[in-house]
C-alpha cells in the first residue's frame, strides 16, 4: 500500500477516510476552490483528533493536485495520506485542457511515473464517468488506467455521476484487464437502490459511499438505511465510507461546513448505535486494508519506496 510518505502494510493503515480532497481546483466549481496548504493542515489535524489514521485524497490530475501539499499535510498533521493520479470525468476539464489531447499509452506512462515517484507517489488511479455513459475522454482515461494497472496492481477509483452505471463500469474495466476485486466505485449512496448495488458487489467490486452530511440532498439515515440494506444481502465485507469534501465550501477552514472531520466525529458514532461496531469496523479498517492494497507485489517494488 502506498502513501506520499512511502509504502506501508495493509495492517499499518488504521481508521481510514476512503474517499477525501485535501486539494481540488475545477472550472465545474468555481468559488469553490480549495488550494491553500495551511486550510488543508487545519482540516487534517481535525481528522486525526476524530480518530482518523489515513486519507486516501481522490485528486486526479488537472483539477489542483498537489502531492508535495499533501506531503505537508501528512507531516503536520501525522496522517497517513495516499494520493492519486489519473483524470475526471470530461466535464470537468474545459475546451482547450491538454489532457484531452493525450493518447492512451503517454497517459499510461503518466500514471505509471506517477506511481512509481521517488517523491511524493501516488497510491490510487483515479478516473470518471458520466451520467449512465462514457464520454471520449474518460474511455481513454479508463484505457489507460487499466494498462497502468495491469504494471503496478494499483486500485481503481471510480466517480459514478449520481451512483450510476456501477455494474457496466465494472463489467468495462474487466474487459480492459482489471479485475473487480480492484475497482472501487465512489457516490453510490446518489443512488441508494441496495438492490442494484447488490448485483454491482456480487462481481466483486467495492461500494463505496460518501453521503453523511449532505443534508440538502439526502439526510444521513438513506446512507444508514443503504449499508444495513447491503450488509444484510452480505455485502459488509466489500463496502467503504468517505467524506468526499471536495469544495472549500464544506471545510470550517474556508469559513464552511460541516468539515472534514464529520465522518468520524458525528457519523461514526450514529453508525455505530444503530448498526453496531463490527460493521463499523470492517467499513473503516477492515475492507480499505484490502481496498487499497496493490494486487500485484511488482507495483510495490518497482522504484517507490521501501515499506514500513
Amino acid at each position: 500500500m502506498r502513501t506520499v510518505e512511502g509504502d506501508i502494510s495493509p495492517a499499518a493503515l488504521g481508521p481510514t477516510d476512503s474517499h477525501d480532497h485535501f486539494f481540488f481546483v475545477s472550472p465545474l466549481q468555481p468559488g469553490d476552490e480549495m488550494s491553500d496548504v495551511e486550510r488543508a493542515v487545519i482540516e487534517a489535524r481535525t481528522l486525526s483528533q476524530a480518530g482518523v489514521r489515513t486519507v486516501v485524497d481522490w485528486t486526479p490530475l488537472g483539477l489542483g493536485r498537489s502531492p508535495e501539499g499533501l506531503v505537508q499535510v501528512a507531516q503536520a498533521s501525522g496522517l497517513q495520506v495516499v494520493g492519486a493520479t489519473g483524470v475526471h470525468r470530461h466535464d470537468h476539464y474545459g475546451p482547450g485542457d491538454p489532457l484531452r489531447e493525450v493518447p492512451v499509452e503517454a497517459l499510461a506512462r503518466r500514471f505509471v511515473a506517477d506511481l512509481t515517484a521517488p517523491v511524493a507517489p501516488s497510491g490510487v488511479i483515479k478516473v470518471g464517468a458520466s451520467y449512465h455513459r462514457l464520454q471520449p475522454l474518460e474511455r481513454t482515461a479508463f484505457a489507460a488506467a487499466a494498462q497502468a494497472h495491469q504494471e503496478t496492481g494499483v486500485p481503481v477509483c471510480v466517480h459514478t455521476e449520481h451512483g450510476t452505471m456501477g455494474l457496466g463500469i465494472v463489467e468495462h474495466l474487466s474487459a480492459l484487464g482489471v479485475g473487480p476485486t480492484a475497482v472501487v466505485l465512489a457516490h453510490l449512496d446518489r443512488n441508494p437502490d441496495a438492490g442494484e448495488h447488490a448485483e454491482t458487489a456480487a462481481t466483486g467490486a467495492w461500494l463505496q459511499l460518501d453521503g453523511p452530511g449532505r443534508t440538502k440532498y439526502w439526510p444521513d439515515s438513506t446512507v444508514l438505511q443503504l449499508l444495513s440494506d447491503l450488509a444484510g444481502r452480505g455485502f459488509s465485507a466489500q463496502l467503504l465510507l468517505g467524506g468526499d469534501t471536495g469544495r472549500s465550501s464544506m471545510m470550517r477552514s474556508y469559513g464552511g461546513g460541516p468539515g472534514m472531520d464529520y465522518l468520524f466525529a458525528r457519523f461514526k458514532p450514529r453508525l455505530e448505535r444503530e448498526l453496531g461496531t463490527e460493521l463499523s469496523r470492517a467499513i473503516f479498517v477492515d475492507n480499505p486494508a484490502r481496498a487499497f492494497s496493490f494486487q500485484s507485489a511488482a507495483g510495490l517494488r518497482s522504484e517507490g519506496p521501501e515499506a514500513r
